[in-house]
């Protein structure tokens, strides 16, 4: 990857907000665990490379909120995506990057969910979009070590959590680290697999590489 001289986020801090109903029973349990282990993991210390210099950090902020109103039917342009934090997080802390996990797969989605900058009140936030998208986005590895414990759908939720992730923080603003040919960090590793990664909470995950160009391939922890 290239670095185009755009800012990174070497200190973040996590939130997650599910919007819709009829989410699988074990997903906000589930998340809450992934997004909380990435604290100090080795899987994290990837996007330590392309931090500058600086240390890399992250926190779950530990406030789930739930949004029983139904998410839109098309997929969301980011301004969408933007407000619906704003409802609940209305005066953000930088750093902040802000997931918002939807009930549905809108139609004609053939992603699993995307990043983007957006503004709220001033303050530059992340703001993450995740779909339902089970058949599409699960990993469906019989090394998953939660395999028989995670259903798929929340299997699809996490995997596209860490891509996700791992973008947010390593080119925030869409103008930091990509190939000549957009790709991110997570782009360019995509459904890439090896072993199940294990985060620093002892939560073991079947998640995706992400690139590395300090060895310049995909890199699992």
């Amino acid at each position: 990857m290239v670095d185009h001289g755009g800012p990174v986020l070497a200190t973040s801090t996590t939130y997650d907000i599910w919007w819709g109903s009829g989410f699988p029973s074990d997903a906000q349990w589930a998340i809450a665990h992934e997004l909380d282990g990435f604290t100090g993991s080795s899987y994290l210390g990837i996007a330590g490379q392309y931090m500058r210099g600086t240390a890399i950090s992250t926190a779950y902020a530990r406030t789930p909120v739930l949004d029983p109103s139904a998410p839109p039917n098309s997929s969301p342009k980011v301004q969408t995506i933007v407000n619906e934090v704003a409802r609940f997080y209305p005066n953000p802390a930088a750093g902040s990057v802000f997931f918002v996990f939807v009930s549905n797969k809108p139609s004609g989605a053939n992603f699993c969910g995307w990043h983007s900058p957006g503004t709220i009140n001033g303050t530059p936030v992340e703001v993450a979009y995740v779909l339902n998208w089970a058949s599409g986005c699960d990993p469906l590895l019989a090394t998953d070590l939660h395999a028989n414990t995670l259903s798929a759908g929340t299997r699809a939720y996490a995997d596209t959590t860490a891509h996700e992730f791992m973008e947010s923080v390593t080119d925030p603003r869409i103008s930091a680290w990509y190939d000549k040919n957009g790709q991110e960090i997570g782009d360019k590793c995509n459904f890439v697999y090896s072993a199940p990664v294990l985060l620093s909470n002892g939560t073991s995950w079947q998640i995706q590489e992400e690139w590395s160009n300090a060895i310049g391939g995909c890199q699992q922890q």
